[in-house]
C-alpha cells in the first residue's frame, strides 16, 4: 500500500471514530505483555501537506515585530492557591526550584526520570499542578480547588540537601506521587513510587480515580487514553533508540531507531542539547535532540515530518558540539507552536553563563506562510526577554513565562516573577494603567499563589 494510501486510510479511520472508548484495564494482574514488535516504522512525508521548511540559513533577516495583539483578543485571569497552608509551602516552592536526585551520575536513567520542574497541564475540563515535594492536584478552570489526585509522603532524609536552584534528594526517600505529567483529553499519566518500585497510572479526571496503575520503566507520554510513547534517545547513553510506542497494557507497538550518528564520547563534555517535545491539537510532536525535523506522532508506527529547520551551513554536527568550536554555529534553543503561529529562538554558540552568547528571536506566521524576526541578534536569554502586550487589560512578561498551546498563551506569574517585572528596565516604558495593574497584582498575591494569564 502507498504512502498515499495509507494516509487516505488513516483519514477514513479517524471519521468513524465517533467518540472516544473508555479502556478495559480488567485483568491486568494476570496480563502477560506479548514478546516482539508489531509495527514497522514510516517517517513517509504526507504528499498532502508536505512538511513547512523554515531557511534559517537565510542571514537576510525579514524584520517585523511580533505583536501578540495579531493573534490575541481578549484576555482572562485565573488565580490557584495551593492546598496546603502557605506555612507549609506551595506548589512553586521557591521560584522555578526544582527536585534532582543525588544518584544522576551513578545511575543515568534513574537520574533522567527525577529531575523536574513543578508542572501546571491545562487538560479539557481542568487545570493540573504538582510537584514531587507537594503533590498532585485538580482544579476547575475558573481556578477552584477541586480535589488532590496523588500526594507523597517524602520527607527530607538526612542525605538531602537543599541548593539555590535545586532540592538534592537520595531516591530511596521517595515515596507516592514523583512528576512526569503528561495529559490527553480529561485523562492524566503519572509515575508513583511505591516500596521503591515506579509504577504508572493512568487517572480519570471526570470519574477522580486511577483506571489503570502497572509497573514501567521509562520517560513516559500520553498519546490518547490507550497509549503512550517511551522517549528514550539520548545522544551520549541511549544511542541506537528514537522512541516506542505502546499501548497502555504495556504491549510494544514500534521501535523507531535513531539515524543520527553515533559519537564517541570520553571524558568532560558539553552538555547535550534538549529536544522539543509538545502536544498541538492533542497530538504529539517531537523533534529529536541534533535533528532539524520536528515530526507528528501518528500511532501506532508513524512519525509525519511537518517542520524542517534549514540551518545550512551554520548547523553544528555533533561531534563539534559535543568538542568544537561552535562560534559560528547557530543551535535551537526553544520552539513552541499555536494554530497560528510557531515562536522559535535559537542561539549562536552554546549558551554561556557569561553573557556573551547571541540570541535570535523569531517567528513563522502560518497564515501568510512567513518567517519573521522580531530581534536580529542580542545576548538578552529568555527568561529575560521582556515581552510588551498591547492587548487591553494584559500583563507583559517575560517570554520564558509563557506557554503556548493551540489558541491560547497562557503565561504564569508568582509574586517573585511580577516583582522582577517591575524592577526590570522596560517598566518604565509602560502606560500607567498597565504599571499600576502590574503593582495592583503584586500587593494582592499571596506567596502560595499562581496568577495565569490567558490570551485567546
Amino acid at each position: 500500500m502507498s504512502d498515499k494510501e495509507l494516509f487516505a486510510q488513516r483519514k477514513v479511520e479517524t471519521l468513524q471514530e465517533t467518540e472516544e472508548q473508555e479502556p478495559d484495564f480488567s485483568g491486568m494482574e494476570n496480563y502477560i505483555v506479548p514478546s516482539g514488535i508489531k509495527y514497522k516504522e514510516s517517517r513517509a512525508v504526507d504528499p498532502a501537506h508536505p512538511p513547512v521548511v523554515l531557511n534559517i540559513a537565510n542571514r537576510n533577516l525579514n524584520i517585523r515585530k511580533f505583536n501578540l495583539s495579531d493573534y490575541y483578543t481578549k484576555v482572562r485571569y485565573v488565580k490557584l492557591k495551593h492546598p496546603i497552608p502557605t506555612a507549609e509551602g506551595n506548589f512553586f516552592l521557591t521560584d522555578d526550584k526544582l527536585f534532582r536526585s543525588l544518584m544522576m551520575n551513578r545511575n543515568r536513567r534513574l537520574g533522567d526520570l527525577m529531575d523536574w520542574y513543578p508542572q501546571l497541564k491545562f487538560t479539557d475540563d481542568y487545570i493540573i499542578v504538582g510537584d514531587a515535594w507537594f503533590g498532585l492536584h485538580s482544579f476547575d478552570k475558573e481556578g477552584r480547588f477541586l480535589y488532590t489526585i496523588e500526594s507523597n509522603d517524602f520527607p527530607i532524609g538526612d542525605n538531602a540537601k537543599v541548593y539555590p536552584n535545586f532540592i538534592g534528594f537520595i531516591p530511596s526517600d521517595l515515596k507516592g506521587f514523583y512528576g512526569k505529567i503528561t495529559t490527553h483529553g480529561n485523562y492524566c499519566l503519572y509515575k508513583v513510587m511505591v516500596d521503591n518500585k515506579s509504577l504508572l497510572c493512568l487517572y480519570d479526571l471526570t470519574q477522580q480515580k486511577r483506571i489503570m496503575t502497572r509497573p514501567f520503566e521509562g520517560d513516559n507520554l500520553i498519546l490518547d487514553n490507550k497509549s503512550m510513547i517511551d522517549y528514550t534517545y539520548d545522544p551520549v547513553w541511549a544511542v541506537d533508540h528514537l522512541l516506542f510506542t505502546f499501548d497502555l497494557k504495556g504491549d510494544t507497538l514500534c521501535r523507531f531507531p535513531n539515524y543520527n550518528m553515533i559519537p564517541k564520547i570520553t571524558g568532560s563534555y558539553n552538555s547535550p542539547l534538549s529536544p522539543d517535545i509538545y502536544y498541538h491539537n492533542k497530538q504529539l510532536s517531537i523533534r529529536q535532540s541534533f535533528n532539524d525535523t520536528v515530526y507528528r506522532v501518528v500511532f501506532p508506527n508513524r512519525l509525519v515530518p511537518a517542520y524542517i529547520l534549514n540551518f545550512g551551513a551554520y548547523r553544528a554536527e555533533i561531534p563539534t558540539f559535543f568538542r568544537g568550536n561552535l562560534s559560528e554555529n547557530l543551535l535551537p534553543h526553544t520552539w513552541s507552536e499555536s494554530k497560528q503561529y510557531i515562536l522559535f529562538v535559537y542561539s549562536q554558540d552554546r549558551v554561556k553563563r557569561d553573557g556573551s552568547s547571541k540570541f535570535f528571536y523569531s517567528y513563522y506566521d502560518k497564515k501568510n506562510r512567513q518567517f519573521y524576526h522580531f530581534s536580529e541578534g542580542n545576548s538578552i536569554p529568555p527568561d529575560q526577554f521582556f515581552m510588551e502586550n498591547t492587548i487591553p487589560d494584559a500583563l507583559p512578561f517575560m517570554l520564558s513565562y509563557a506557554d503556548i498551546e493551540d489558541n491560547q498563551m497562557r503565561v504564569f506569574y508568582t509574586k517573585k516573577r511580577l516583582e522582577e517585572i517591575s524592577k526590570n528596565k522596560e517598566f518604565a516604558s509602560l502606560s500607567p494603567e498597565q504599571q499600576n495593574k502590574l503593582k495592583t497584582m503584586q500587593n494582592e498575591f499571596d506567596d502560595s499563589e499562581v496568577l495565569i494569564m490567558i490570551l485567546e
